[in-house]
């Protein structure tokens, strides 16, 4: 049997290999169907074992960026630098691995995984041209560069391999929207290692440089290894198109596949690259390099081309409605939207804003909380103040704390100078001149309490003026101290009209149940509660037939959709969007047609990343500990 990792052969009843270590299976290329030792073909697929064509490339640093040192100085190098992991782990990352350990997460199973690969280049220089010491030293600051950010984001290192690290984004813990944080990771790593690069320039006089490559598909992952380093023996073929991502992409550019390119579309640049020759592929992989994030992230949800009116929520809708006609009379409301990921919360507040602002002179701030973000203080918070500076006219993506100050005079004239040096840092500046001398010597505890009054005092006055809406989207996912601060302005919408709107997941466990507690306890007159759920099989074939205009699409389609739907709007968008994808529906003269008879649909990678971190959630809670 030839292992994977290293290309060793071993014999028929080898369980590890003798040459690296690593866990054998005689895994089919292809699918990923584990096999006897001596099948010749796959008996899932059909694919002839051991032929070089289909075998994947050994998961290993690349020939050309491998550093030329012998196994032990590569030993020492990784034996330190996973001696300095822990420092990199958050608290709460360890907690989350620890449990997805007990709770059997990490034993072999089939994932969709976003799989990132990194290596140093010019480490083969300074491993020929330093003292071993020197180039250590050189490569495990490297490491701390590379490895950070993949913690910050929780994804999972795999492996070192000498002078490259491969993490996982989605085993052993699945977030919804983990290549959106694996390309976020990659481009934090391409930002980390510039300054230490020119720091290397100065010591030792070379340029070192990193490529990044990424990819989404489905592996078989297994564990082998400790709490802070979990590296998985059993891949599959999506591995090798991720490393070949990184082989071929110039040095410190970010690169990726379609796969991943079509899961994060709306958030960030791309330069189109075209197809890449990958070793075992008829076809090229198209591929992408990754520019930077944009700096207002579109909607994933919804097909381009196809709409549906509101469909099933008329009570919701008409709940909502008489909450916003309140505010008009002068009434403040305290709104909170749950539903499960896909029943359309979005869609409801999106309605709600275009209702108000037809009828109403107020103004409108949103500010969402990211599943990265959970630790982060006051991250709703800044969305919001962006949105309320963006009101005077300011240009937001650069301004001076000056021109802050003057567009918060504008907001609020009479409290300007009060409220502006503490608000500052939510919008990533600092205040200057007198102002500084305000803030430079609080220490955190005063500091905060100062932002707080300065924040209740800064959206109080706005209420006044005219009615004012605070919508907190993704409030499962919000921080403690704006969800504290979110609290302490809630008697405001009884002194003016001011509505504030937590839009989350009704989760007990989560921070934002909170919210709802806070508001039935101490504002049940204000309070105005909107459960969703699922849509009804009339309401959900209404959706289906108004999304694909279904004259004659046949109804054994339809009922496949339904099926894989169970009620969810998203869901059913999903379902159609990946036949369209595949082909197996198509438009022609008008009419939706189906292109062959489909017996099965299969989940698309959005839907498997939301229930995949959805059952995640739920070990993380039932698994002993």
């Amino acid at each position: 049997m030839i292992c994977t990792a290293c290309n060793t052969e071993n014999p028929d009843q080898a369980k590890f290999c003798m040459g690296c270590g690593d866990a054998l299976q005689n895994l089919c290329p292809e699918c990923s169907t584990e096999l006897p030792a001596d099948a010749k073909f796959c008996f899932s697929c059909g694919t002839k074992i051991g032929d070089p064509a289909s075998t994947p490339s050994p998961v290993a640093t690349t020939p050309e960026s491998a550093p030329s040192t012998n196994s032990a100085e590569v030993a020492a190098v990784e034996a330190e630098a996973l001696s300095r992991l822990s420092q990199y782990v958050p608290p709460e990352l360890l907690s989350k691995l620890e449990s997805a350990r007990a709770g059997g997460s990490m034993a072999g199973e089939r994932r969709v995984v976003t799989m990132l690969f990194c290596d140093v280049q010019g480490s083969t220089a300074a491993a020929g041209q330093l003292d071993p010491e020197d180039w250590a030293e050189i490569i495990n600051g490297a490491f701390e560069h590379l490895i950070a950010p993949v913690y910050k984001y929780e994804g999972t290192l795999a492996r070192l391999m000498g002078d490259a690290i491969l993490a996982f984004f989605g085993a052993p813990i699945a977030h919804e929207d983990d290549p959106q944080r694996a390309v976020l990771a990659g481009l934090e790593i391409l930002e980390a290692v510039k300054p230490y690069s020119e720091e290397i320039n100065r010591k030792w006089g070379f340029d070192l440089g990193v490529r990044v490559g990424i990819n989404t598909g489905l592996v078989v992952v297994g564990e082998v290894g400790s709490d802070l380093r979990v590296e998985y023996s059993a891949l599959g073929d999506a591995i090798n198109v991720a490393a070949r991502m990184e082989q071929t992409a110039v040095p410190n550019t970010l690169q990726i596949t379609g796969e991943t390119q079509r899961l994060i579309a709306p958030f960030f640049d791309f330069t189109d690259l075209g197809g890449i020759e990958v070793k075992g592929k008829a076809e090229p992989v198209q591929s992408y390099r990754v520019n930077h994030a944009t700096a207002e992230a579109g909607q994933l949800r919804g097909i381009e081309g196809l709409d549906s009116p509101l469909i099933g929520r008329a009570t919701e809708m008409e709940t909502l409605n008489t909450a916003a006609e309140e505010l008009a009379g002068g009434r403040g409301q305290i709104v909170s939207l749950m539903g499960e990921a896909g029943l359309g919360k979005s869609r409801l507040m999106a309605e709600l804003r275009r209702a108000i602002g037809a009828n109403q002179n107020a103004l409108w701030l949103e500010g969402r909380s990211l599943s990265y973000e959970t630790e982060t203080p006051y991250a709703p918070f800044v969305d919001i103040m962006i949105s309320a500076l963006a009101e005077t006219g300011l240009d937001t993506s650069s301004f001076t704390y000056d021109q802050f100050k003057s567009a918060i005079t504008q907001l609020i004239p009479e409290n300007a100078d009060t409220v502006a040096p503490y608000l500052a840092s939510l919008v990533g500046t600092t205040a200057t001149g007198e102002d500084h001398e305000i803030v430079r010597y609080l220490d955190p505890p005063r500091a905060k309490a100062k932002t707080f009054n300065a924040a209740y005092t800064f959206f109080q006055e706005l209420a006044a003026e005219r009615s004012l809406i605070l919508v907190f989207d993704d409030l499962h996912w919000v921080d403690p101290t704006s969800l504290e601060l979110i609290k302490m302005l809630m008697p405001i919408a009884d002194q003016c009209p001011l509505m504030l709107v937590g839009v989350y997941r009704p989760r007990r466990q989560e921070r934002s149940w909170e919210f709802n507690e806070s508001t039935s306890r101490d504002f049940g007159h204000r309070h105005v509660e909107v459960n969703l759920e699922p849509l009804g099989p009339e309401d959900a074939r209404e959706l289906v037939a108004n999304l694909l205009e279904v004259d004659d699409l046949p109804i054994r389609v339809r009922s496949l959709i339904l099926e894989k739907a169970e009620g969810n709007p998203f869901f059913v968008e999903e379902v159609i969007r990946s036949l369209l994808d595949q082909g197996l529906v198509v438009k022609r003269d008008g009419h939706w047609h189906a292109t062959q008879e489909i017996e099965q649909i299969e989940v698309p990678d959005t839907l498997n990343g939301v229930l995949t971190a959805r059952l995640d959630a739920l070990d993380d809670l039932t698994c002993p500990r």
